[in-house]
């Protein structure tokens, strides 16, 4: 049987290698086929145990550290690839929290979380551990995170692609013909040595008006076309007020910066990384999903903000 928390310790130990070999080695540990492997490092990955580089071909494994949950809850969690097991952590005080099971079937590690009404508490563990403390992980992370810029300029997909363009409207991408047309700006998914997916987005800059020009629209405006992440690009390309986030404290009447509450979003329009790891670090949890959503918990209500606001995303709030 998988042991998830066995898998980390052992990504801990490699500390990084080819990504082909990460998904095989996965693929047989796990006895599962490559997409739900993809699926559950993707969830590792916004975990925070692992960074990947998928277009390189390449993962390294994040330092182990306890870092305070946000809010006054005096508790930490363990974030990085932990290099032994949970049990070696309980045996020192913490507690472990199963977590839900992942989609893909494949079980996600444990949550390994510490309790303590001194700090003296927070760092005598940190150095019986190996680990190091840090500050509230989750409030740096949403510090950090800044709104979408444009990727570095891409070569165009060819002309013969199987390529769909990203539907703002439905969520959905749906085919398009790229030969013989000139195509819109937009998402667009297209196939690269036959079965991997890339993602770009095709800009047309907005042009100030210019009295004495002309008014004839150019047939050849200038357009760029960019490599870019799905997810970000996703919500760059969708109004705001499509698919969007949802925060709901967690005690009725309560609002504040610091309150806590569950973000929904919208699995249309997923988080990208960055984000989605400023949430996941307010628990240390992966995200409950259902068919349509995903949920965080523990979230901040300053932190569902910054969220939204770099994504240009409202935020609806109950």
């Amino acid at each position: 049987m998988f042991d998830p928390d066995l898998f980390i310790a052992w990504m801990a130990e490699q500390g990084s290698g080819p990504l082909a070999a990460l998904i095989r080695d996965t693929s047989w540990a796990a006895g599962c086929e490559r997409r739900p492997v993809t699926q559950w490092l993707s969830r590792i990955e916004a975990l925070g145990a692992v960074t990947i580089d998928w277009r390189a071909g390449h993962w390294s494994a994040n330092a182990c550290e306890i870092t305070d949950l946000p809010g006054n809850t005096q508790t930490a969690v363990l974030t990085g690839a932990r290099p032994v097991a949970p049990a070696f952590y309980q045996e020192r005080g913490a507690v472990a929290v199963p977590q839900v099971p992942d989609e893909s079937g494949i079980p996600l590690p444990t949550a390994v979380w510490l309790q303590y009404s001194e700090r003296s508490r927070l760092h005598g563990f940190a150095a019986s551990t190996g680990t190091v403390a840090v500050p509230c992980a989750a409030e740096s992370a949403a510090r950090s995170l800044r709104p979408f810029t444009l990727g570095p300029v891409a070569a165009p997909p060819a002309r013969d692609s199987s390529a769909e363009r990203f539907d703002p409207v439905t969520g959905r991408f749906v085919p398009v013909v790229l030969r013989g047309s000139w195509p819109a700006p937009g998402l667009y998914r297209f196939t690269q040595f036959g079965r991997l997916h890339r993602y770009s987005l095709l800009h047309r800059p907005r042009r100030h008006s210019d009295p004495g020009r002309s008014h004839t629209p150019d047939p050849f405006p200038e357009q760029t076309w960019h490599s870019v992440d799905r997810k970000a690009g996703i919500h760059h390309v969708t109004s705001p007020a499509a698919f969007p986030l949802h925060w709901k404290a967690d005690r009725a009447g309560s609002r504040g910066p610091g309150t806590l509450g569950r973000m929904t979003v919208d699995r249309r329009a997923p988080l990208p990384l960055a984000q989605e790891r400023a949430a996941v670090l307010c628990t240390g949890l992966a995200s409950l999903r259902t068919a349509a959503t995903e949920h965080y918990d523990g979230v901040p209500f300053f932190i569902a903000d910054r969220i939204a606001r770099t994504l240009h995303r409202r935020l609806e709030t109950e």
